[in-house]
């Protein structure tokens, strides 16, 4: 089984969100190395810097969220993957074309679900609702750490 994680799960691993110790827990009982693109490292860091500017925490926390994140890439815990972003931006024209009026995804959330199927992803793990929605309608298993066991 090939699981993508959305970038808002692995922000509950770096982050003190509602959600962080639930989304912990499910990724230690799973025990895989998360899977992640360039696109899941700069969506990372910017949504880091953007809970500075929204206040929500500080220069230092989240420089050493960024710090932990380069460390887990060096050791392997997140494990880079190479994408083909052309093909990858295709599917997200195509999916966006065909479900966006159905599904409320925005660009991003489709591009995600899009990446997903260029990796062969068996499993889309996220608690984005328009992402649930829309990985269904593309035949994904959706995988929502965040609900209730």
């Amino acid at each position: 089984m090939i699981a993508y994680y959305d970038t808002g799960v692995l922000l509950k691993l770096y982050t003190t969100e509602p959600e962080s110790e639930r989304v912990q827990k499910f990724v230690q009982k799973r025990g895989e190395k998360l899977r992640v693109t360039d696109l899941h490292v700069a969506e990372c860091y910017s949504a880091l810097r953007l809970k500075v500017f929204r206040q929500e925490c500080g220069t230092e926390q989240a420089s050493a969220a960024v710090s932990l994140i380069k460390e887990d890439l060096k050791n392997g815990i997140l494990l880079p993957v190479e994408l083909n972003w052309s093909e990858a931006w295709d599917q997200c024209r195509s999916m966006a074309d065909r479900f966006a009026s159905v599904t409320g995804a925005r660009t991003l959330d489709t591009l995600h679900v899009a990446a997903a199927r260029v990796l062969e992803a068996d499993q889309f793990v996220t608690s984005d609702q328009r992402q649930i929605l829309l990985a269904r309608q593309v035949g994904l298993a959706v995988l929502d750490p965040t609900a209730a066991a």
